[in-house]
């Protein structure tokens, strides 16, 4: 069994509406979007493969500069500024999720597949303390392609030594979690955090793809009762 991370098992104790401010502050900009601008942009994009994290985020600000009158070139200044805001370890987990892995470590071999760097996401997992809770971890900067290329799901169950078919995956997002590991042959119980339909994702996802989860989530809590 698998899991993502960031906003499937952990979300930030600091709201990106508080941080943003803060960084456009710090990068002396002046603010041009909201947060919610800037994830309605990032969620649009797709995650080119050979791309970082960086990229992808930079990316962003590029496009929500040109959207709301900002200037593109501020981009990758604005997201190191995020960064210096954000305080990486100060996260907790979604509600719902302890349980959620201590049931599926009950009865399964357990990984995590992630599009987060190894030095960050590491300092999450310390914080929750469940840095030994995953028998392998997938990071992004250990791969040639990021979710949702096959190749994070197949590392992932070749050091369980699980076939896809046999394997669950649980995660957040449409992009790179249901249609990533759809397509690598996994089964997917997907628990968006905003309340999404299969519909309005397919619709709203990059190239409108055209796959379905096999179980939809209202919350984490669902997962026990699931792997019953």
């Amino acid at each position: 069994m698998l899991f993502d991370l960031d906003d499937t098992l952990t979300t930030y104790e600091q709201a990106g509406a508080e941080i943003l401010p803060q960084a456009f502050d710090r990068a002396g900009v002046e603010p041009f979007c909201s947060y919610a601008d800037l994830e309605a942009v990032a969620a649009a994009q797709a995650f080119p493969p050979d791309r970082t994290h960086a990229d992808f985020w930079i990316s962003a600000f590029e496009r929500a500069a040109e959207r709301h009158g900002g200037d593109p070139g501020d981009a990758r200044v604005l997201y190191e500024a995020f960064g210096a805001v954000l305080a990486r370890d100060r996260v907790e987990f979604r509600p719902g999720a302890a349980a959620a892995l201590e049931s599926a470590r009950d009865g399964y071999r357990v990984g995590l597949v992630t599009n987060g760097e190894r030095a960050v996401q590491a300092a999450k997992l310390s914080t929750l303390g469940i840095a030994d809770a995953f028998e392998t971890a997938v990071y992004v900067d250990e791969v040639a392609e990021p979710k949702p290329a096959p190749e994070p799901f197949e590392t992932a169950l070749a050091e369980l030594a699980v076939p896809a078919d046999r394997a669950l995956y649980v995660g957040d997002s449409f992009h790179h979690d249901v249609c990533g590991a759809a397509r690598a042959g996994l089964r997917v119980a997907w628990c968006p955090d905003d309340g999404t339909t299969p519909v309005e994702a397919r619709a709203a996802a990059p190239g409108g793809e055209d796959v379905t989860p096999d179980h939809t989530l209202e919350s984490l809590h669902e997962l026990a009762d699931l792997l019953r």
